[in-house]
């Protein structure tokens, strides 16, 4: 039984679990059938043989499945060796000794891991752990900048000609200026307000201009780029900055023109998994915002081999991280000292602020009030042994960024409503809890299931939160594997990087439509007939639509699209250069959403050629392709998902015909319960997956893990089932579902192993 792992067990259902066979007489006919024929290979628990099976006898595979593998199949030198009674036997002692997902809890119990922040959470809680001293940054629905008009190269308030708002910054006066209450010799604009980010990571600003200007983000002191001052011929300037996703920066731009010939001032930006466009007027508003302290120094990557990042491996490189980054933070909060504490150099009282300041920062940074003894060794010690106040402070942000009390989520284990708040805020936000969480907490009202949930109604509100799930289906999506989608330019000449750019933004904001909706309804994901394009998307898509320069919603028939699942960034993510790839979108299918598990190849296989049975289609070639008995047994499921997608090409447009040959878009599923789903492209499919139990209680799993950062089974075993049946009662809301993953991580007695 050499191989039995390697055909990817798939898909346990309770009610199998629930019918198998007890340890009497024929559970002790399998185990002696495993012991004489399986045991060599697989090892006497199933535990692998390193040079034979390593893999361990694991998996989700239902009971009749494992019997059909085992039938057809085992062992591998001779399959005819265990079929009727036996093969039903054995597959039913190793399903309930150590296969199944249960046997899997039960001979090793999945537990609360002791977790240190992940980089995400470092980041997050650094910028809102200094944001309790400088305030929140928050925004309204007003769109656009601020602008201010001077009839002069300088600002001056009686120079000013008009006042309003202005969608984007993208002008070219030409030989003109502004209006006709202005001169075309000199004049001046200031833009202000904020950049709203939607994506954490670097982004680079870039100002066109044929005159002067200087603009600043998060940081009203520092211009990030000054071209106030030109010289030469330059006409564009860059630079880049690292931001936060989720939050709005304070932006200012400032512009004149002095006896130049032409005038002319545009803002634009690359985004990560963007190219370089005019910043557009979705992520602009005139609303001011706080500057924000963002950590630059780097980290190593979190462990992401479960399938969602996690903060349990800590090493050489992370705890460097972390001290650098403590060094990094505490020369900052020195610089800034006064903005941070209110105290000036020359108040009597200097020392009692900042001893203060440094209260508030440690008690904010652990996530709880201080102990005496605290106070002692992180405040008193500190100002007592250092040579000045502004030394002192530094040692005490130091001390206290490098404490595992700030580094450690919730290490004391006190379960009190401090330990809930911070649960609950690291959940929703990745990050320490806010004012009116930390006040819930200090009042002890966070210890009632009824407490919990309407702060969590409250906070699921926040920006914060919703970048997180945007972060989540990005992950759910696998959008982090898109980073090259460079097409066969021979056959796809018009498919440009700024068109992809703009099918991202496309995904987007449908994503963004769906969470943000009032009843943020899952369903929509798979099922909306709906497209954001622009002009550019239109014409290559062939859409009757005439966005006017913006992104705009538009209606496509049912028939071709069907939400995430035939978007058009989807299909050409899950495609070769130059033809479609039923494979990668079956894949997709089966793990992303169904939550099927599936084990990689252990040899990666050349995708057979298209000019080599250029009388094939797509669809036979993969037939063919996987047509060895090595790859049957995974490919049985992946290949009729993959293939119900195959009306879409390799850059997403829709197709009738492959070759001068009708696409053959029919595909099945064969449901854990046994039942074969068919389904004849995308519509049949999405409406066929948007009611399937499967994949709600993955997508429920998934969405737990992402957001605990824990395994759900940690919480009880009946919790996965819980959150599906919580999720199918709330309609399928995601944000509710949030909420009720909420209130499971932050139970008072979720409390890590130490």
């Amino acid at each position: 039984m050499k191989n039995l792992c390697d055909f990817g067990l798939f898909a346990v259902v309770l009610a199998a679990v629930a019918t198998s066979t007890s340890f009497g007489e024929d559970m002790l006919n399998g185990k002696r059938v495993y012991e004489q024929k399986c045991a060599s290979c697989h090892g006497p628990a199933g535990e692998g043989v390193a040079e034979k099976q390593p893999e361990p006898l694991i998996g989700d595979r239902s009971l009749q499945d494992l019997i059909e593998v085992i039938v057809e199949t085992m062992p591998e030198e001779n399959p005819d060796q265990v079929v009727g009674d036996e093969a039903q036997a054995v597959a039913e002692y190793i399903y309930d000794a150590f296969y199944s997902p249960v046997a899997q809890a039960r001979n090793k119990p999945p537990r609360v891991e002791l977790s240190r922040l992940t980089v995400r959470q470092y980041q997050n809680t650094i910028a809102d752990l200094m944001g309790n001293f400088t305030g929140a940054s928050r925004w309204d629905d007003r769109r656009g900048l601020s602008a201010e008009y001077f009839d002069s190269r300088s600002f001056r308030r009686d120079k000013r000609v008009l006042e309003r708002t202005d969608a984007t910054v993208d002008f070219d006066f030409g030989e003109g200026s502004p209006g006709e209450k202005f001169g075309t010799e000199e004049f001046s604009i200031k833009w202000q307000g904020s950049v709203i980010v939607p994506d954490t990571g670097d982004y680079e600003f870039i100002v066109h201009t044929d005159n002067g200007a200087r603009l600043w983000v998060n940081d009203r002191e520092n211009a990030l780029i000054d071209a106030w001052v030109r010289s030469g011929d330059d006409t564009e300037f860059r630079a880049s900055i690292k931001l936060l996703g989720g939050r709005s920066y304070p932006l200012r731009l400032e512009f004149f023109k002095f006896k130049e010939k032409k005038a002319s001032i545009g803002l634009l930006w690359k985004r990560p998994h963007g190219e370089v466009e005019v910043i557009p007027e979705r992520q602009l508003t005139p609303s001011g915002a706080r500057d924000t302290l963002i950590v630059e120094t780097p980290f190593p990557p979190d462990d992401k081999s479960v399938g969602y990042e996690r903060g349990t491996a800590v090493s050489k490189a992370w705890d460097e991280a972390t001290t650098f980054a403590a060094i990094e933070v505490a020369n900052k909060v020195v610089a800034n000292l006064r903005e941070y504490s209110g105290a000036r150099l020359e108040d009597a009282d200097r020392e009692t602020k900042l001893r203060g300041f440094c209260a508030k920062f440690i008690e904010r940074a652990f996530r709880r009030p201080l102990s005496e003894a605290e106070r002692e060794v992180y405040i008193d010690r500190q100002f007592s042994e250092a040579e000045d106040v502004a030394t002192a402070v530094k040692r005490v942000v130091l001390l206290t960024l490098k404490s595992p009390r700030f580094l450690f989520r919730e290490v004391e284990g006190k379960n009190d409503s401090f330990d809930v708040a911070a649960k609950l805020s690291f959940t929703l936000w990745d990050s320490l809890p806010d004012e009116p969480l930390w006040q819930a907490a200090s009042r002890g009202e966070l210890m009632k299931p009824e407490q919990v949930a309407r702060q969590a109604e409250r906070m699921v509100q926040d920006p914060r939160t919703k970048a997180k799930l945007r972060e989540f289906l990005h992950q759910w999506l696998r959008l982090d594997e898109f980073a090259d989608l460079a097409k066969d330019q021979s056959l796809y000449p018009d498919f440009t990087p700024e068109l992809v750019a703009d099918l991202r933004t496309s995904l987007d904001l449908l994503l963004e439509e769906v969470i943000w909706s009032e009843h943020a309804d899952f369903r929509q994901l798979l099922l909306s007939d709906s497209l954001y394009a622009n002009d550019r998307v239109a014409k290559f898509y062939g859409i009757d639509f005439n966005a006017g320069g913006k992104f705009d919603r538009v209606d496509v028939s049912p028939s071709e699209r069907s939400g995430v699942l035939s978007h058009p960034y989807m299909m050409t993510g899950f495609a070769y250069h130059a033809t479609s790839s039923p494979i990668h979108r079956g894949v997709f299918l089966a793990r992303n959403l169904l939550g099927r598990t599936l084990k990689p190849p252990k040899e990666a296989v050349t995708p057979i050629p298209a000019d080599l049975h250029p009388d094939l289609t797509t669809r036979e070639r993969i037939a063919l392709q996987t047509s060895p008995s090595a790859c049957a047994l995974c490919h049985e499921m992946i290949n009729p998902l993959g293939f119900s997608l195959e009306h879409y090409d390799a850059v997403g447009r829709f197709r009738k015909e492959e070759g001068g040959r009708p696409v053959d878009a029919s595909g099945f599923y064969q449901t854990l319960s046994g039942e074969k789903a068919e389904f004849n492209g995308t519509r049949e499919l999405a409406e066929f997956l948007a009611a399937s139990s499967e994949v709600h209680a993955a997508f429920a799993e998934r969405l737990f893990q992402f957001s605990a950062k824990q395994p759900v089974q940690a919480f009880g075993a009946d919790k996965r089932e819980e959150l599906r049946n919580l999720f199918v009662q709330h309609e399928f809301n995601i944000n509710k579902l949030l909420i009720e993953i909420a209130k499971v991580a932050a139970s008072a007695n979720s409390s890590p192993v130490q």
